[in-house]
C-alpha cells in the first residue's frame, strides 16, 4: 500500500518547478560492483518500479546525487499500521521518508552569490509542504487520504546512511549541495465491503 501513497504525495509535487527527478517508493539494494580492480559489495537506494535487467545495466545510479539534477526526490518506507475498524471502514497510517537532495547553485542561478544565501533550502521545504492536500482526498481504493509533515531532518547524516556513497557522490553532499528528509504520515480509509469508491452506504 505504501507505494500507492508514495504515488499520490508524488502527482502532488512533481510539478513544482524546481523539481525534475523524483522517484516513488525506492528500497535499499546490495550487489556487488567493480570498484577498480576490485569488486565489492555497495547499497543504493532503487526505485520499486525498476527490474533487475534495468538495475544491472545501471539504473542503481538513477536515485545518486550528481550535478545533472536540480532536485532528486524519493521515498522510503516507514511502513503501515492498522488504526481500527469502524462501521466496515479500516483506517490506517501510512508513514514514509520523502528524501530530497538539491543543487541550490543551479535551482537560484545569479542569486547564490554567498555560502548562507546558496545553502539555505528553508524555502524549497516549504514549498514541498505547501504542495501536500489541505484537505482530505479520495483516491480509490483509498478513501480520507490525508498527508501530514510530522517532523524534518536538514543536512542530517543520517539521510543517506543506509546507502554506499564513494567519493565520486560525496562531493554533493557538500557546499553549494543541499538536502533534506520529510517524515510523512498518511491518513487514509479503506472500506471493507468491498466498495472501490467513498459510500456512505459503508457506513
Amino acid at each position: 500500500m505504501n507505494q500507492a501513497i508514495a504515488n499520490i504525495i508524488r502527482g502532488h509535487i512533481e510539478d513544482l518547478d524546481f523539481v525534475d527527478k523524483i522517484a516513488g517508493l525506492v528500497a535499499a539494494i546490495t550487489f556487488d560492483v567493480k570498484s577498480g580492480d576490485e569488486i565489492v559489495q555497495k547499497t543504493f537506494p532503487i526505485a520499486c518500479c525498476v527490474d533487475t535487467d534495468e538495475c544491472i545495466s545501471g539504473a542503481y545510479e538513477d536515485l545518486l546525487p550528481s550535478s545533472k539534477y536540480n532536485t532528486l526526490i524519493y521515498f522510503e518506507d516507514g511502513g503501515i499500521s492498522f488504526d481500527r475498524y469502524e462501521s466496515k471502514w479500516g483506517y490506517y497510517t501510512s508513514t514514509l521518508r520523502l528524501v530530497c537532495w538539491i543543487n541550490v547553485a543551479k535551482i537560484l542561478g545569479d542569486e547564490c552569490n554567498i555560502e548562507t544565501t546558496c545553502s539555505h533550502s528553508a524555502h524549497l521545504i516549504a514549498e514541498i509542504i505547501r504542495a501536500l492536500p489541505l484537505f482530505a482526498e479520495n483516491h480509490p481504493p483509498f478513501d480520507q487520504v490525508y498527508s501530514e509533515v510530522m517532523s524534518q531532518e536538514v543536512r542530517s547524516n543520517s539521510i543517506f546512511s543506509a546507502y554506499s556513497y564513494d567519493e565520486k557522490h560525496t562531493q554533493y553532499l557538500m557546499y553549494p549541495y543541499d538536502y533534506f528528509a520529510l517524515n510523512i504520515e498518511t491518513k487514509f480509509a479503506v472500506c471493507l465491503k468491498g466498495t472501490t469508491n467513498y459510500d456512505p452506504t459503508c457506513d
